[in-house]
């Protein structure tokens, strides 16, 4: 199995955001082994950066209140993007690119963790990346020469001192191998002053290149960009960013992140944030997994909390707790359990007391699941019970197994992964050879849930998938300790064989571990992973689908970095990522009972920074009119419920109902993406479904679009009718003086144009101008510039490429292209299979439920009866139009009808993408017979004349489709409904006899 990466809208616009702050920049290289300098101390480049800056900033619609600048003698340039959207690749990509524009070929990555540096030392070396990167052809020669510089062994001999390989290797390299760039990764704790510092200290026995033993020194004259991952690791009073800047001296600093540090005022510190794909944004975009939180429940609860009150001076340190309840006050000295406070801590004990790097130097105590607990935090003693843990475990294997099922049962499969949160190593490794008591636990249950699984496999008719799982399942049963494996900090140390396979495995061997079968054939059933917190920012499996907190210590930790390790889009078993956008994943996150009110938490922490509008008079009429309802009638709608007052301003304390009940006004995360307990489902009533089986197989078979030959000289017409000097035009704004004036004893307003200026637009280079057209059209980049440079001969246009340039040039070819093949184009069955859809499993039985987010937004009031003849036991729709279809869909000669789910019967187009139809009808005539199966395209718009472009094509070309499924005997007719055809007057003109 090969994962195989892909270039995402978001990744692309993402680098040529922080490609475009250097646009137009002065640089020279002084020496063959340093990077261009871009001198920032100039008053003309700090002048010319800033406005490149700001200029990005408004066309990424970066808010004002995010636009802070730090003047801190380096640029600094901020990407906030949420976990799992691809930041390691993004930043990957970056040194590529920014080496393409302006030759920078010394980076510095700087991680906080052994984890985060493991998986991208790994994924920068991997063949994935590398094949991804040279399929471009700017980069087809490149080659990343990754040093990864990790902490020095001392064996205590005497002899020469040398500077470590990674150092010298990145140090002097230099410009003359123009294809080659250099990068040190290194975590925090290399970057630190003292005698012992690997590269702080000066007594190597050897000159580097600049002539110094110090290899900082020597770092700092290649003039290096270094890049932070996960920024919130790295406050302004962090020991590492300020070595960072005054010994490291980077001519940038790009730091990218989902979280960034707090300021004492509560604000985020953004320094020239470029780009901000927010939380919400990516789970309202199925970019991540949604997640749905469970607290298991049990009878008595041991909630007992204790405070750290204070850290004592005096050595040895000690820390002071309280209870809570009692006020008892404890005295704890560093490796003491916790058990003195309450015997449900069971081994959990302090490994350090003072200054904790984790919580950006603060006060506090490390616990020995590596949680750091700030002064005045609280930790429960109820959550470390092994009664409640063992509860844990079991409803977090049911949760796996549930969705394993779902999983493998998938047309392309995923293999199903479970991450479990554990306090102590020694209860997973054990000691002196046995096990720990808590793998022992996890096995136990885990060999009684296969046992249930197989017998309810054996017990029925199988078909050829139920049988394949049912080998999967055997083969973990056979071997229970394969099943399972773990990764703690203490193993980087260890020796043992066994140990160091299973964190290769987990660190480093990413697609062997979303394989079922190994290169022999043999089942990879290793699927359940222990860690403590180790494995936190920075490692993530796609395919981990259940996360059980078995321990908490109940301090106030971020949510979204918590969740993070499981939120990435799965990887099929052939190595393709699902696409963003076709589908919502979720994501199972079972904590303890402290923890109830986590999914709100983490709600609030994906709005941070979304503008929530405060008063809906902007909105109102535009929701109205989506709603098929009168401005004023949803005004008094409002307004009786309480969600508004009579200034149109949000109720604040009803403002969570009022975007439950009106999704449309919530600007912040949609409902459904983070629930408690399972996502919302509706029904799929079985003994309906029976009736449109066969015409919902049938309409979901595949096909593909055949064009009519289109060769060079059909795309030169293309191109040539596509573009036009506007395309590379300069956008030109006036300046307008406004006065008043008085005529006939009135006054009024004149109005005057005084001047003009040009608006400045970031640049694309010329090839990437090409490159992206390519990508979005098919046209071969050869041709495409072969057209552009008679263009720019034939009309002495100056070929000045931005982003509106490739939006005109576009919008031109897709309309051409939409006018051209409008009649020159088949749809050809691909294959004749039964296959997964969203109503039926692979082998074509109708599936127990559909996900409610599939079907709409809204959910009609309870007291609306669902007419029988719906596929559905609930009324959900997007449109006033869909309500009323599905309320008034209950007729006699309806045998069935259904809300067709998103992403079903997609429409290939002629000119890309997909188009979806609304609504399945089977119509039955007079004499009772099943007759026609009706496809309903509802357009919520007043008139067909109403229907412009692109959407009239889609039409057209549905309807072409389903006259194809009916020539190849699949008996279906399409229709379309405008806002006001009743589908009563539809159904009844199709009464057929």
């Amino acid at each position: 199995m090969a994962i195989e990466l892909q270039e995402l809208d978001y990744q692309v616009e993402a680098i040529q955001s922080v490609v475009n702050v250097f646009n137009d920049i002065p640089m020279n290289r002084l020496k063959s082994y340093q990077n261009p300098i871009i001198g920032y101390e100039e008053e003309y480049t700090k002048n010319k950066i800033r406005a490149n800056i700001t200029t990005i900033q408004s066309k990424n619609n970066i808010d004002a209140s995010l636009r802070s600048f730090v003047n801190d003698g380096v640029i600094g340039i901020d990407v906030k993007m949420e976990t799992g959207t691809g930041k390691t690749y993004v930043y990957s990509r970056l040194m590529l690119e920014l080496n393409k524009e302006y030759g920078f070929n010394k980076f510095i990555i700087v991680v906080p963790s052994t984890p985060i540096k493991e998986g991208t030392n790994a994924f920068i070396k991997s063949d994935m990346f590398k094949r991804h990167y040279r399929l471009y052809p700017d980069f087809s020669n490149h080659e990343i020469n990754l040093q990864t510089l990790n902490r020095q062994s001392s064996n205590g001999k005497k002899g020469r001192k040398y500077i470590p390989r990674e150092i010298n290797e990145f140090v002097e390299g230099d410009s003359y191998s123009t294809n080659t760039i250099h990068v040190l990764l290194t975590g925090m704790a290399m970057l630190q002053k003292g005698k012992t510092s690997t590269l702080d200290r000066n007594d190597y026995d050897q000159t580097l290149l600049s002539g110094t033993t110090r290899p900082v020194e020597a770092i700092a004259d290649t003039r290096p960009i270094v890049i932070i991952d996960e920024p919130h690791r790295f406050d302004r009073n962090n020991k590492t960013y300020n070595y960072i800047l005054e010994n490291i001296k980077p001519q940038a600093i790009i730091r990218f992140g989902a979280t960034f540090p707090i300021n004492s005022d509560k604000t985020r510190d953004y320094n020239n944030l470029v780009f901000n794909l927010s939380s919400a944004d990516a789970f309202n975009r199925d970019l991540v997994k949604g997640v749905s939180v469970y607290n298991p429940e049990i009878d008595s609860r041991n909630t007992t909390r204790f405070r750290l009150v204070s850290i004592g001076d005096k050595k040895p340190k000690t820390a002071k707790f309280m209870n809570m309840d009692t006020h008892k006050e404890y005295i704890i000295a560093s490796d003491m359990e916790l058990n003195t406070l309450d015997e449900s801590f069971a081994s959990l004990s302090i490994t350090n007391i003072g200054n904790q790097e984790a919580l950006n130097g603060a006060q506090g105590i490390l616990l020995s699941n590596d949680k750091a607990i700030r002064t005045g935090d609280s930790i429960y003693s109820g959550v470390f019970s092994t009664s409640y843990q063992e509860l844990m475990i079991n409803q977090a294997l049911d949760l796996h197994f549930e969705k394993e099922k779902e999983n493998f049962f998938r047309a392309n499969r995923y293999k199903t992964l479970a991450l479990f949160f554990i306090d102590s190593p020694d209860s997973f490794r054990g000691v002196n050879g046995r096990n720990g008591k808590l793998r022992e636990y996890f096995e136990e249950v885990l060999e009684n849930k296969l046992k249930r699984e197989i017998e309810k496999l054996k017990s029925k008719n199988r078909n050829v998938i139920e049988e394949e799982y049912l080998k999967y399942l055997n083969a973990s049963l056979n071997d229970i300790s394969e099943t399972n494996g773990g990764y703690f900090s203490r193993d980087n140390d260890t020796s043992d064989e066994a140990i160091q396979e299973q964190v290769r495995k987990i660190l480093r061997d990413k697609e062997s571990l979303l394989s079922f079968k190994n290169e022999s054939g043999e089942w990879n059933t290793l699927r359940f992973i222990f860690s403590k917190w180790t494995l936190r920012e920075g490692w993530d499996n796609p395919n981990i689908f259940t996360i059980a907190k078995l321990r908490s210590s109940g301090s106030e930790n971020n949510k979204i970095q918590e969740v993070g390790r499981g939120l990435r889009l799965p990887v099929d078993e052939f190595g393709n990522r699902a696409i963003a956008g076709q589908e919502t994943f979720y994501l199972n996150y079972l904590i303890d009972h402290t923890e109830n009110d986590f999914a709100s938490q983490l709600v609030n922490e994906i709005n941070e920074g979304v503008l929530f509008i405060s008063n809906i008079d902007g909105k109102l009429e535009e929701v109205a009119l989506q709603l098929g309802k009168e401005t004023k009638q949803l005004f008094i709608e409002l307004l009786t419920k309480n969600f508004i007052d009579m200034d149109k301003n949000i109720v604040i304390e009803n403002r969570e109902q009022f975007y439950e009940e009106y999704p449309l006004f919530n600007t912040g995360l949609k409902n459904n993406k983070v629930t408690k307990g399972a996502p919302e489902t509706v029904k799929i009533r079985k003994e309906n479904f029976r009736k449109i089986r066969e015409i919902w197989l049938g309409v979901n078979q595949n096909y593909m679009v055949d064009i009519e030959g289109i060769d060079d000289e059909i795309l030169t017409e293309g191109i040539q009718k596509s573009l036009t000097q506007e395309i590379f035009s300069r956008t030109i704004s006036n300046f307008t003086k406004r006065s008043t004036k008085n005529e006939d004893g009135k006054v009024g307003l004149s109005e005057a144009r005084i001047g003009s200026f040009e608006v400045h637009e970031a640049k694309l280079s010329y090839g990437e101008f090409l490159k992206m057209i390519s990508n979005r059209s098919s046209i071969p980049v050869q041709l495409l510039h072969k057209e552009i440079v008679k263009f720019h001969e034939r009309t002495n246009t100056e070929i000045y490429t931005t982003k509106k340039s490739l939006d005109i040039f576009t919008r031109n070819f897709e309309d051409w292209f939409i006018k051209k093949f409008a009649s020159k184009y088949t749809y050809r069955k691909v294959f004749d299979e039964v296959r997964e859809t969203q109503l039926t499993n692979i082998d074509g039985s109708p599936k127990n439920s559909v996900s409610q987010a599939l079907l709409g937004v809204y959910k009609a009031d309870i007291n609306k009866e669902v007419p029988k003849q719906f596929l559905f036991d609930k009324i959900i729709y997007d449109s006033n139009i869909e309500e009323k279809n599905i309320i008034n869909g209950s007729i006699d000669s309806v045998e069935v009808f259904s809300k067709i789910p998103r992403r079903s019967i997609q429409v290939p187009m002629y000119f890309g993408g997909t188009t979806s139809p609304d609504f399945l009808y089977v119509i039955k005539s007079t004499t009772g017979e099943q007759a026609l199966n009706l496809i309903i395209e509802s357009k919520d718009i007043e008139k067909k004349s109403d229907i412009r472009g692109t959407e009239d094509a889609k039409i057209e070309a549905s309807i072409k489709f389903f006259k194809t499924l009916k020539e190849n005997g699949i008996n279906v007719e399409y229709n379309r409904q405008m806002k006001n055809d009743d589908i009563l007057r539809i159904l009844n003109d199709l009464k057929l006899s």
